[in-house]
């Protein structure tokens, strides 16, 4: 059985094998030759994973499936017409799912050529048209659970083109030798940014070395009404209850700090590869451990969206409001835009919503069993959040510390999801939301890289 898509022809073997093996190691490292611990190290194709250790090392064992995609033979003389164009020829000896897919080399998903199931045979398809005045891209070929990601590049060599995963020039020969990759390795930690590589075997040692982020300072900020409205899907925000799809002890703090990471990353991309905290204490997380706030956040220093300091250290943080930073922002800190957050909408007027929940007392450290809304689990009545003041509310019955401290200043009446900005200078009787008396269940974000 022959089916044809398009006229011309490169030389794509499928060839069907058993299962291969799959013993892959090596080292993660910086620039500087300094090991990454905490890695997450992806064999695309086979959906296998490893996390570095201390040293930087990776190990990914497993096998692969039964049939394996590999280019194996690319001509390279000039009276071979299959080498015009770009059609991609394959045969299939059982049937599978196929899927054709064309990037850029920036990862950008550009057409999705074919998505079907096909019988054995042979196929050809021909993507010349998608091709036309590229110099280089990026094809992925997935026949089944395996995946084969290969380069088109140009050969200046008359008016030939060719499907390689890698070409490299040869003055002696004029022309291109190919080296076949049958899978990639994806790199990913926190502060470095994320990388492919090419292998050509599942068995050997490939050591990635990985480039710091190079990202504006941004490492603090309030989380505004809108945002946490926007990611909750409710007018009303979380309330008490921050697992946001995390699963298992701790799951309120661990989905806190996912939000953390949302909330940045969507005001200046390219910021979730910095390590994001929520400010709040727990009386456990997954390990049954008690976590305080002030511990988890870093040394300092931290800056606002619009990179002025918030603080430099933690005994500037652990004052009434924080020390030594920018005076334009001491008292009304600011949201992940860098916007003051007593008036996050400029051509509006100022909003009652100082309470920011922390869970935590002046020192940073858990106030209460009774004032973490769970630990980040609850949106019900009967549980409490003790909040801090993102900016000095100063009147009616506060005043002094009370009315004043960022970290630890009252109790929410409730844990239940809701909003009052009114400025009634206190919670309704009988309000049981977190947000009574000047709030809507906002907290502080920290990234421990600058």
């Amino acid at each position: 059985m022959h089916r044809t898509i398009g006229l011309q022809l490169i030389s794509v073997i499928i060839l069907t094998a058993s299962a291969q093996s799959i013993d892959l190691s090596g080292t993660v490292s910086n620039q500087g030759g300094d090991p990454i611990a905490g890695a997450v190290v992806t064999l695309v194709g086979q959906d296998l994973a490893d996390t570095t250790d201390a040293g930087g090392t990776y190990s990914i064992t497993g096998s692969t499936g039964a049939v394996v995609l590999t280019p194996i033979r690319f001509s390279q003389t000039a009276e071979e017409s299959s080498l015009r164009g770009g059609t991609i020829r394959l045969n299939l000896s059982k049937a599978a799912p196929v899927r054709i897919e064309i990037f850029d080399m920036r990862g950008q998903l550009l057409r999705r050529v074919l998505s079907d199931h096909a019988s054995a045979g042979g196929y050809r398809f021909d993507i010349s048209k998608d091709l036309l005045g590229a110099r280089v891209m990026a094809i992925r070929v997935s026949i089944g659970e395996t995946v084969s990601v290969l380069r088109y590049v140009t050969v200046a060599e008359g008016a030939r083109s060719a499907f390689a995963s890698k070409a490299v020039s040869s003055a002696a020969q004029g022309a291109a030798k190919m080296r076949a990759d049958i899978d990639l390795l994806r790199v990913s930690a926190s502060g470095y940014v994320d990388k492919e590589v090419s292998v050509s075997s599942y068995e050997g040692v490939v050591d990635i070395v990985l480039d710091t982020v190079d990202l504006p300072h941004f490492s603090f900020f309030v989380t505004s009404l809108k945002a946490l409205q926007e990611l909750s899907g409710s007018q009303d925000g979380f309330g008490g209850d921050f697992r946001f799809g995390k699963t298992g002890p701790g799951a309120g703090l661990r989905g806190a700090d996912s939000i953390c990471e949302c909330i940045a990353e969507r005001s200046m991309p390219g910021s979730k590869v910095k390590i994001w905290r929520a400010f709040l204490s727990v009386t456990a997380d997954e390990n049954g451990e008690q976590v305080d706030a002030i511990d988890r956040i870093g040394q300092g220093p931290w800056y606002d969206r619009l990179g002025r300091l918030v603080a430099p250290t933690i005994a500037d943080l652990l004052n009434t409001r924080p020390q030594n930073g920018d005076p334009t922002i001491r008292d009304d800190l600011p949201n992940e835009d860098g916007v003051p957050n007593h008036r996050p909408d400029p051509n509006l007027p100022a909003v009652d919503n100082h309470h920011m929940i922390t869970g935590s007392g002046t020192n940073g450290r858990l106030y209460s069993a009774n004032a973490t809304c769970q630990d980040w689990t609850s949106a019900s009545a009967g549980s409490r959040a003790r909040w801090g003041l993102s900016w000095p509310r100063g009147m009616g019955g506060f005043g002094g510390t009370s009315g004043s401290h960022w970290i630890s200043g009252g109790d929410s009446p409730g844990c239940e999801a809701g909003i009052q900005l009114d400025g009634m200078g206190g919670a309704p009787r009988g309000s049981t939301i977190i947000g009574g008396g000047g709030g809507y269940g906002g907290f502080y974000c920290f990234a421990l890289n600058p």
